[in-house]
């Protein structure tokens, strides 16, 4: 019976130890072999204010909300039910600047030549979706920011 040398053991277990870890790569594959893709986002529905802020303070108590309502048909259509301040007046057009990551929205009201863009948060809260829209209206420094819950859900 052949006899190791202590230092060929070790030689050999180094030498598996970087076999092993050279054959490790990371997987660098862009393809998608399950084409999966993120589900298109369904932003239309009738819109009801749920809470106001204005410069971060609350305000819902402060004035009756419950009737202001944002209508976005699936035609790409919206209409503003009991006008409150918003960033457009008048109905009109909406789209979404991404389908699948919606993260801006621009109202194109009727005889308007330019569209208004909006940032909007799209949140599942309490296992709805709800639309977050900060906006000001006229002065700069009043920051409203809509909190709203779509009704048809």
């Amino acid at each position: 019976m052949k006899r190791y040398r202590y230092s060929d053991f070790w030689t050999v277990m180094l030498s598996v130890g970087l076999g092993l870890l050279s054959s490790c790569s990371q997987f660098n594959d862009d393809s998608n072999p399950f084409e999966i893709s993120e589900a298109v986002k369904d932003v239309s529905g009738v819109w009801k204010l749920k809470a106001v802020t204005r410069n971060n303070i609350d305000i819902t108590s402060e004035m009756d909300f419950t009737k202001f309502a944002l209508r976005m048909n699936s035609n790409g259509t919206y209409e503003l039910e009991n006008y409150l301040p918003f960033v457009v007046e008048r109905n009109g057009t909406w789209k979404t600047d991404d389908p699948q990551f919606p993260f801006r929205l621009s109202f194109l009201e009727q005889g308007a030549a330019n569209s208004v863009d909006v940032d909007f948060n799209f949140p599942v809260t309490n296992g709805l979706r709800s639309l977050q829209i900060t906006l000001s209206p006229g002065c700069a420094s009043n920051v409203y920011t809509y909190y709203m819950e779509r009704q048809d859900q």
